[in-house]
Protein backbone atom coordinates (compact mmCIF):
# COMPACT_ATOMS: atom_id res chain seq x y z
CA UNK A 1 0.00 0.00 0.00
CA UNK A 2 2.94 2.34 0.54
CA UNK A 3 3.66 2.32 -3.40
CA UNK A 4 0.02 2.97 -4.20
CA UNK A 5 0.15 5.82 -1.39
CA UNK A 6 3.10 7.29 -3.01
CA UNK A 7 1.51 7.46 -6.66
CA UNK A 8 -1.77 9.05 -5.05
CA UNK A 9 0.60 11.77 -3.63
CA UNK A 10 3.30 12.47 -6.36
CA UNK A 11 1.58 15.21 -7.70
CA UNK A 12 2.26 16.93 -4.59
CA UNK A 13 5.83 15.98 -4.65
CA UNK A 14 6.93 19.29 -5.88
CA UNK A 15 5.54 21.60 -3.49
CA UNK A 16 7.09 19.03 -1.06
CA UNK A 17 10.15 19.49 -2.04
CA UNK A 18 10.89 22.32 -3.91
CA UNK A 19 13.47 25.02 -2.74
CA UNK A 20 14.39 28.28 -3.08
CA UNK A 21 16.55 29.28 -6.66
CA UNK A 22 19.41 30.63 -4.20
CA UNK A 23 21.54 28.77 -2.36
CA UNK A 24 22.70 29.79 1.25
CA UNK A 25 26.47 29.08 0.18
CA UNK A 26 28.95 31.29 -1.21
CA UNK A 27 31.08 30.20 -4.13
CA UNK A 28 34.44 31.74 -3.57
CA UNK A 29 36.29 30.22 -5.91
CA UNK A 30 36.01 27.41 -9.25
CA UNK A 31 38.95 25.67 -10.67
CA UNK A 32 38.04 24.32 -14.48
CA UNK A 33 40.33 21.37 -15.92
CA UNK A 34 40.42 19.66 -19.50
CA UNK A 35 42.38 16.28 -19.79
CA UNK A 36 45.91 16.41 -20.56
CA UNK A 37 46.82 16.03 -24.38
CA UNK A 38 47.27 13.15 -25.81
CA UNK A 39 44.50 12.18 -24.49
CA UNK A 40 44.71 8.21 -23.92
CA UNK A 41 43.24 5.91 -26.76
CA UNK A 42 41.32 3.29 -25.07
CA UNK A 43 40.92 1.04 -28.65
CA UNK A 44 40.81 1.26 -32.55
CA UNK A 45 37.53 0.38 -34.17
CA UNK A 46 37.08 -1.90 -37.09
CA UNK A 47 37.61 0.85 -39.42
CA UNK A 48 40.47 1.82 -38.11
CA UNK A 49 39.02 4.86 -35.85
CA UNK A 50 41.22 5.81 -33.00
CA UNK A 51 38.87 6.23 -29.53
CA UNK A 52 40.25 8.43 -26.76
CA UNK A 53 39.72 7.85 -23.30
CA UNK A 54 36.05 8.95 -22.41
CA UNK A 55 32.37 8.10 -20.55
CA UNK A 56 33.63 9.33 -16.94
CA UNK A 57 30.54 8.51 -15.46
CA UNK A 58 31.54 8.56 -11.45
CA UNK A 59 33.95 9.99 -9.20
CA UNK A 60 35.20 9.62 -5.66
CA UNK A 61 38.55 10.64 -3.67
CA UNK A 62 41.42 8.89 -3.54
CA UNK A 63 43.94 11.09 -2.12
CA UNK A 64 44.45 14.80 -1.11
CA UNK A 65 47.41 16.14 0.42
CA UNK A 66 49.14 19.82 -0.46
CA UNK A 67 50.92 18.40 -3.15
CA UNK A 68 48.61 16.02 -4.99
CA UNK A 69 45.25 15.42 -5.41
CA UNK A 70 43.94 12.70 -7.08
CA UNK A 71 40.31 11.14 -8.14
CA UNK A 72 38.86 7.31 -9.36
CA UNK A 73 36.22 7.83 -11.90
CA UNK A 74 34.72 5.00 -13.69
CA UNK A 75 33.70 4.84 -17.58
CA UNK A 76 30.45 3.46 -19.19
CA UNK A 77 29.88 0.52 -20.56
CA UNK A 78 32.05 1.85 -23.44
CA UNK A 79 31.87 3.77 -26.76
CA UNK A 80 27.88 3.14 -28.12
CA UNK A 81 26.48 4.87 -30.88
CA UNK A 82 22.95 6.10 -32.09
CA UNK A 83 19.99 3.72 -31.51
CA UNK A 84 18.98 2.26 -35.28
CA UNK A 85 16.03 0.38 -36.40
CA UNK A 86 14.43 -2.28 -34.35
CA UNK A 87 16.61 -1.48 -31.22
CA UNK A 88 19.67 -1.90 -32.94
CA UNK A 89 22.70 -0.24 -30.70
CA UNK A 90 26.07 -0.33 -32.41
CA UNK A 91 29.41 -1.21 -29.68
CA UNK A 92 31.90 0.67 -31.45
CA UNK A 93 34.82 -1.17 -29.35
CA UNK A 94 32.50 -4.58 -28.68
CA UNK A 95 35.47 -6.26 -26.32
CA UNK A 96 36.04 -3.07 -24.18
CA UNK A 97 36.44 -3.57 -20.84
CA UNK A 98 34.57 -0.69 -18.46
CA UNK A 99 37.35 0.73 -16.26
CA UNK A 100 38.43 2.64 -13.59
CA UNK A 101 40.65 5.47 -14.26
CA UNK A 102 43.08 7.00 -11.33
CA UNK A 103 42.90 11.04 -12.19
CA UNK A 104 45.56 13.30 -11.02
CA UNK A 105 45.21 17.04 -11.21
CA UNK A 106 47.67 19.28 -12.28
CA UNK A 107 47.16 22.62 -10.96
CA UNK A 108 50.13 24.45 -13.00
CA UNK A 109 48.39 24.20 -16.30
CA UNK A 110 44.95 23.47 -15.23
CA UNK A 111 44.78 20.05 -16.81
CA UNK A 112 43.95 16.34 -15.25
CA UNK A 113 45.56 12.93 -16.81
CA UNK A 114 44.88 9.15 -16.09
CA UNK A 115 47.95 7.69 -14.35
CA UNK A 116 46.66 4.50 -13.93
CA UNK A 117 43.42 2.06 -15.41
CA UNK A 118 42.34 -0.62 -13.33
CA UNK A 119 40.17 -2.76 -16.18
CA UNK A 120 36.89 -4.84 -14.79
CA UNK A 121 36.59 -8.15 -14.95
CA UNK A 122 33.78 -11.11 -14.66
CA UNK A 123 33.88 -13.56 -11.62
CA UNK A 124 36.15 -15.97 -13.63
CA UNK A 125 38.39 -13.27 -14.01
CA UNK A 126 38.22 -12.94 -17.49
CA UNK A 127 37.84 -9.04 -19.09
CA UNK A 128 34.34 -7.77 -18.38
CA UNK A 129 32.15 -6.39 -21.41
CA UNK A 130 29.61 -3.54 -21.23
CA UNK A 131 27.55 -5.74 -23.26
CA UNK A 132 23.73 -6.12 -22.70
CA UNK A 133 22.62 -8.86 -20.67
CA UNK A 134 19.79 -9.40 -22.98
CA UNK A 135 17.80 -7.81 -26.16
CA UNK A 136 15.01 -6.87 -24.59
CA UNK A 137 15.97 -3.19 -25.10
CA UNK A 138 18.69 -2.80 -26.72
CA UNK A 139 20.06 -5.60 -29.77
CA UNK A 140 24.10 -4.73 -30.01
CA UNK A 141 25.55 -5.06 -33.30
CA UNK A 142 29.07 -3.85 -34.44
CA UNK A 143 29.94 -1.49 -36.54
CA UNK A 144 29.10 -2.98 -39.83
CA UNK A 145 25.71 -3.84 -38.78
CA UNK A 146 26.15 -7.46 -37.52
CA UNK A 147 25.02 -8.52 -34.26
CA UNK A 148 26.81 -9.07 -30.79
CA UNK A 149 26.59 -11.54 -28.70
CA UNK A 150 25.23 -11.02 -25.46
CA UNK A 151 27.17 -11.15 -21.60
CA UNK A 152 25.25 -12.05 -18.78
CA UNK A 153 27.67 -10.18 -16.65
CA UNK A 154 28.11 -7.32 -18.93
CA UNK A 155 27.76 -3.98 -17.11
CA UNK A 156 26.33 -0.58 -17.80
CA UNK A 157 28.68 1.08 -15.17
CA UNK A 158 27.85 4.54 -14.19
CA UNK A 159 29.04 5.27 -10.33
CA UNK A 160 31.32 3.99 -7.96
CA UNK A 161 32.37 3.80 -4.00
CA UNK A 162 34.75 2.47 -2.08
CA UNK A 163 34.14 -0.47 0.05
CA UNK A 164 36.74 0.82 2.82
CA UNK A 165 38.88 -2.37 1.96
CA UNK A 166 40.49 -2.15 -1.36
CA UNK A 167 37.56 -2.57 -3.11
CA UNK A 168 34.88 -1.29 -5.19
CA UNK A 169 30.72 -0.74 -5.19
CA UNK A 170 29.31 0.01 -8.57
CA UNK A 171 26.13 1.18 -9.85
CA UNK A 172 24.81 -0.05 -13.16
CA UNK A 173 22.14 0.45 -15.18
CA UNK A 174 21.38 -2.92 -17.10
CA UNK A 175 19.36 -4.65 -14.39
CA UNK A 176 19.81 -2.32 -12.80
CA UNK A 177 22.50 -3.66 -9.89
CA UNK A 178 24.64 -2.96 -7.21
CA UNK A 179 28.03 -4.72 -8.25
CA UNK A 180 30.88 -5.50 -6.13
CA UNK A 181 34.33 -5.74 -7.67
CA UNK A 182 37.53 -6.96 -5.50
CA UNK A 183 40.79 -4.71 -5.20
CA UNK A 184 42.22 -6.44 -8.52
CA UNK A 185 38.43 -5.34 -10.32
CA UNK A 186 37.41 -8.90 -10.12
CA UNK A 187 33.29 -9.28 -9.98
CA UNK A 188 32.33 -10.86 -6.60
CA UNK A 189 28.93 -10.26 -6.24
CA UNK A 190 25.73 -8.83 -7.64
CA UNK A 191 22.95 -7.43 -6.36
CA UNK A 192 19.82 -7.34 -8.51
CA UNK A 193 16.07 -6.79 -8.24
CA UNK A 194 13.87 -9.90 -6.89
CA UNK A 195 16.77 -10.87 -5.05
CA UNK A 196 18.68 -8.25 -2.63
CA UNK A 197 16.73 -5.00 -4.21
CA UNK A 198 13.22 -4.97 -4.85
CA UNK A 199 11.34 -6.23 -7.87
CA UNK A 200 9.96 -3.20 -8.93
CA UNK A 201 13.47 -1.57 -9.75
CA UNK A 202 13.87 -4.23 -12.78
CA UNK A 203 11.17 -1.63 -14.35
CA UNK A 204 13.20 1.09 -14.47
CA UNK A 205 13.13 3.26 -17.82
CA UNK A 206 15.76 2.10 -20.28
CA UNK A 207 19.32 3.33 -19.47
CA UNK A 208 17.76 4.69 -16.10
CA UNK A 209 19.35 2.43 -13.30
CA UNK A 210 21.60 2.99 -10.84
CA UNK A 211 23.01 6.67 -11.60
CA UNK A 212 24.88 7.32 -7.73
CA UNK A 213 26.31 4.85 -5.45
CA UNK A 214 27.19 5.70 -1.72
CA UNK A 215 28.80 3.63 1.69
CA UNK A 216 28.01 4.85 4.89
CA UNK A 217 29.78 1.52 7.31
CA UNK A 218 27.35 -1.51 6.92
CA UNK A 219 24.58 0.00 4.40
CA UNK A 220 25.06 0.35 0.82
CA UNK A 221 22.77 2.80 -1.16
CA UNK A 222 21.76 3.10 -4.89
CA UNK A 223 20.50 6.20 -6.18
CA UNK A 224 18.05 5.47 -9.73
CA UNK A 225 18.54 8.00 -12.14
CA UNK A 226 15.39 8.73 -12.38
CA UNK A 227 11.58 7.34 -11.40
CA UNK A 228 10.08 4.30 -11.99
CA UNK A 229 7.58 4.31 -14.60
CA UNK A 230 4.13 4.27 -12.06
CA UNK A 231 6.42 7.19 -9.70
CA UNK A 232 5.78 10.30 -11.75
CA UNK A 233 8.36 13.15 -10.36
CA UNK A 234 10.67 11.13 -7.79
CA UNK A 235 13.56 8.70 -8.00
CA UNK A 236 14.45 6.09 -5.69
CA UNK A 237 17.13 5.03 -3.34
CA UNK A 238 17.59 2.24 -1.81
CA UNK A 239 19.48 0.99 1.22
CA UNK A 240 21.17 -2.02 1.24
CA UNK A 241 22.24 -3.60 5.07
CA UNK A 242 25.92 -5.06 4.18
CA UNK A 243 25.57 -7.65 6.70
CA UNK A 244 22.13 -9.38 5.46
CA UNK A 245 22.45 -8.25 1.77
CA UNK A 246 18.88 -7.26 1.90
CA UNK A 247 17.55 -3.95 1.08
CA UNK A 248 17.00 -2.25 4.56
CA UNK A 249 14.89 0.84 3.48
CA UNK A 250 13.95 3.27 0.40
CA UNK A 251 14.09 6.78 0.46
CA UNK A 252 12.17 8.87 -2.09
CA UNK A 253 13.66 11.93 -4.32
CA UNK A 254 11.64 14.94 -5.69
CA UNK A 255 12.63 16.75 -8.42
CA UNK A 256 12.47 20.19 -9.37
CA UNK A 257 9.79 21.56 -12.69
CA UNK A 258 11.00 19.91 -15.66
CA UNK A 259 13.88 17.63 -14.23
CA UNK A 260 14.16 14.17 -13.94
CA UNK A 261 17.39 12.87 -13.71
CA UNK A 262 19.98 12.34 -10.78
CA UNK A 263 23.45 12.38 -11.62
CA UNK A 264 26.07 10.96 -9.14
CA UNK A 265 26.17 11.15 -5.62
CA UNK A 266 28.46 11.13 -2.62
CA UNK A 267 28.53 11.38 1.15
CA UNK A 268 28.93 13.64 3.08
CA UNK A 269 27.92 12.79 6.35
CA UNK A 270 25.63 9.76 8.12
CA UNK A 271 22.30 10.15 6.75
CA UNK A 272 23.27 13.24 4.50
CA UNK A 273 24.38 13.21 1.00
CA UNK A 274 25.34 15.89 -2.52
CA UNK A 275 23.55 14.76 -5.49
CA UNK A 276 23.58 16.22 -8.78
CA UNK A 277 20.37 16.87 -10.59
CA UNK A 278 20.22 17.61 -14.14
CA UNK A 279 17.33 17.61 -17.30
CA UNK A 280 19.88 16.05 -19.56
CA UNK A 281 19.58 19.21 -22.18
CA UNK A 282 22.64 20.79 -23.64
CA UNK A 283 23.27 24.07 -24.59
CA UNK A 284 20.98 27.03 -23.06
CA UNK A 285 18.41 24.93 -22.06
CA UNK A 286 20.65 22.54 -19.98
CA UNK A 287 19.86 22.76 -16.16
CA UNK A 288 22.18 21.28 -13.89
CA UNK A 289 22.27 21.67 -9.70
CA UNK A 290 23.96 20.48 -6.99
CA UNK A 291 21.79 19.55 -3.82
CA UNK A 292 22.53 18.96 -0.30
CA UNK A 293 19.98 15.64 0.92
CA UNK A 294 19.14 14.68 3.72
CA UNK A 295 17.02 11.74 4.98
CA UNK A 296 13.72 12.45 6.97
CA UNK A 297 13.44 8.45 7.94
CA UNK A 298 12.58 5.34 6.02
CA UNK A 299 10.25 5.58 3.16
CA UNK A 300 9.23 9.44 2.96
CA UNK A 301 10.84 12.65 0.91
CA UNK A 302 14.40 13.06 1.35
CA UNK A 303 14.67 17.06 2.49
CA UNK A 304 16.68 19.31 -0.06
CA UNK A 305 19.20 22.15 0.04
CA UNK A 306 20.48 24.10 -2.77
CA UNK A 307 24.32 23.65 -3.09
CA UNK A 308 25.23 25.21 -5.84
CA UNK A 309 23.46 26.28 -9.54
CA UNK A 310 26.00 24.71 -12.09
CA UNK A 311 24.88 26.81 -14.64
CA UNK A 312 26.80 29.30 -13.03
CA UNK A 313 29.86 27.40 -13.74
CA UNK A 314 32.24 26.47 -16.74
CA UNK A 315 29.69 23.36 -16.52
CA UNK A 316 26.51 25.67 -17.50
CA UNK A 317 26.72 24.35 -21.19
CA UNK A 318 26.83 20.83 -20.78
CA UNK A 319 24.56 18.11 -21.04
CA UNK A 320 25.80 15.82 -18.41
CA UNK A 321 27.93 15.87 -15.82
CA UNK A 322 27.79 12.35 -13.69
CA UNK A 323 31.14 12.76 -11.55
CA UNK A 324 30.94 14.14 -8.31
CA UNK A 325 33.29 13.95 -5.31
CA UNK A 326 33.81 15.40 -1.95
CA UNK A 327 37.56 16.90 -1.57
CA UNK A 328 36.93 18.05 1.85
CA UNK A 329 34.39 20.24 3.82
CA UNK A 330 34.34 23.20 1.70
CA UNK A 331 35.10 21.52 -2.06
CA UNK A 332 34.03 19.35 -4.28
CA UNK A 333 34.96 17.92 -7.54
CA UNK A 334 32.64 17.08 -10.66
CA UNK A 335 33.32 15.78 -14.25
CA UNK A 336 31.29 15.57 -17.49
CA UNK A 337 30.47 12.86 -19.37
CA UNK A 338 31.60 12.86 -22.99
CA UNK A 339 29.95 9.85 -24.67
CA UNK A 340 33.52 9.21 -26.19
CA UNK A 341 33.15 11.88 -28.04
CA UNK A 342 30.38 10.56 -30.47
CA UNK A 343 28.13 12.95 -32.36
CA UNK A 344 26.09 11.36 -34.46
CA UNK A 345 25.05 7.73 -36.04
CA UNK A 346 27.46 5.41 -37.19
CA UNK A 347 27.14 4.75 -41.01
CA UNK A 348 27.52 0.66 -41.06
CA UNK A 349 27.66 0.64 -44.97
CA UNK A 350 31.67 1.99 -44.39
CA UNK A 351 31.74 1.18 -39.90
CA UNK A 352 32.15 5.13 -39.73
CA UNK A 353 31.36 7.24 -37.02
CA UNK A 354 31.30 10.79 -36.61
CA UNK A 355 33.28 12.58 -33.44
CA UNK A 356 33.05 15.84 -31.97
CA UNK A 357 35.60 17.65 -30.00
CA UNK A 358 33.89 17.38 -26.69
CA UNK A 359 36.59 17.22 -23.98
CA UNK A 360 37.00 15.42 -20.75
CA UNK A 361 36.37 18.35 -18.24
CA UNK A 362 36.78 18.67 -14.68
CA UNK A 363 35.48 21.67 -11.89
CA UNK A 364 36.73 22.25 -8.31
CA UNK A 365 34.21 24.44 -6.12
CA UNK A 366 35.24 26.01 -3.06
CA UNK A 367 32.57 27.13 -0.60
CA UNK A 368 32.98 29.58 1.72
CA UNK A 369 30.72 27.93 4.34
CA UNK A 370 31.48 24.34 5.66
CA UNK A 371 28.65 21.90 3.47
CA UNK A 372 28.85 18.98 5.63
CA UNK A 373 27.20 21.06 8.97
Amino acid sequence: MKTLFLVAVCTGVLALTSCSSTSSYTLIKTQYLKMKEPVPVVGITQSNQKILMGGLSGLRLKKATNEELLFESITDRGPNGYFRSNNERPFLLPEFSPQIPTLKVNFNDNTFEVVSVLKLKNPKGAPLSGLPNSRKEENPIDIYGYMNSLDPNGIDSEALTSDDEGGFWVGEEYAPSLVHFNSTGVMTRRLTPFNELPKMYAERKSNRGFEGIAKDKNKLFGFLQSPLPMDKNFARIVEVDLETLKTSGEYFYGFEPNMDKLGDAAIIGHNQFLVIEQNGKKGEESRKYVYKITFNGIDKLVKKELLVDLGLTPFKLIEKVEGLAVIDSHRIALVNDNDFQISAQTQTTTGITPFNNDPNEMIILEFKEDFTK
